[in-house]
């Protein structure tokens, strides 16, 4: 988690040094949203992109690992539930593992097939789906498992981030920050600088590397000046 409050003093600090004005809370909340998903997606185009490229190379094997781990972070799973036929996707489900369900106190994977597919599939005895071999249609934001069931259905998924927000009250004119009502970023702490530089971006204030590299290394000192103390 990276902490919503510290983006935005930063964010404000060099829009200030830039003398660009003001971003209020509603215009950060909704470049912090688009630059978090921004970010998020990257992870999944540089993961193709480095598998595409990785031989026996090692930088290439780490860089991998790293964008595994931090979409890890995001899987989830559990039980969807049955209604009218069809088995209802998590609300925020960004993109789906693997569907499984029980038969015989085994579990097996749910196919995924196209549904243009699905009554070729379906009427040729040859590819009937079975309760062992089953597959499944996704529709908006559910599922249709054949042959049908009412059992359980279980979901592995990557699920998106939680949408940040600088929650506040506003005392005397002034938006002070409130935590009760915040909610952080749901990335990687080494993805602070990378918020930074996206919502200054979306702002329409362009920043020198130099400028964030500098904010960094004083950041990194006084953290480790008040480990020392």
């Amino acid at each position: 988690m990276i902490n919503v409050d510290t983006v935005y003093q930063k964010v404000l600090a060099l829009a200030n040094k830039e003398q660009r004005g003001y971003i209020t809370p509603q215009e950060f909340n909704l470049f912090a949203d688009q630059a978090q998903q921004e970010i998020f997606d990257n992870y999944f185009h540089d993961l193709k992109t480095a598998q595409l490229k990785f031989k026996n190379d090692t930088g290439y094997a780490d860089e991998i690992e790293v964008l595994q781990q931090r979409i890890s972070k995001h899987l989830k799973s559990g039980a969807m539930t049955h209604s009218g036929g069809t088995h209802a996707l998590p609300s925020d489900v960004y993109s789906i593992s693997s569907i499984t369900r029980l038969v015989n106190s085994v579990e097996h994977v749910i196919e995924r097939v196209d549904e243009a597919n699905v009554y070729e599939i379906t009427s040729n005895p040859l590819t009937a789906p079975t309760n062992a071999r089953s597959v499944y249609v996704e529709k908006a934001g559910s599922v249709q498992v054949y042959p049908a069931t009412t059992g359980s259905v279980n979901i592995t998924y990557t699920a998106r981030p939680a949408t940040p927000s600088w929650g506040y009250v506003v005392v005397s004119g002034k938006a002070l920050y409130n935590s009760n009502t915040s909610i952080n970023f749901d990335l990687h702490v080494s993805e602070e600088n990378n918020l930074v530089i996206r919502i200054l971006t979306l702002a329409g204030i362009s920043m020198k590397d130099q400028l964030l590299t500098g904010t960094a290394s004083q950041d990194a000192a006084n953290t480790e000046a008040k480990k020392n103390n």
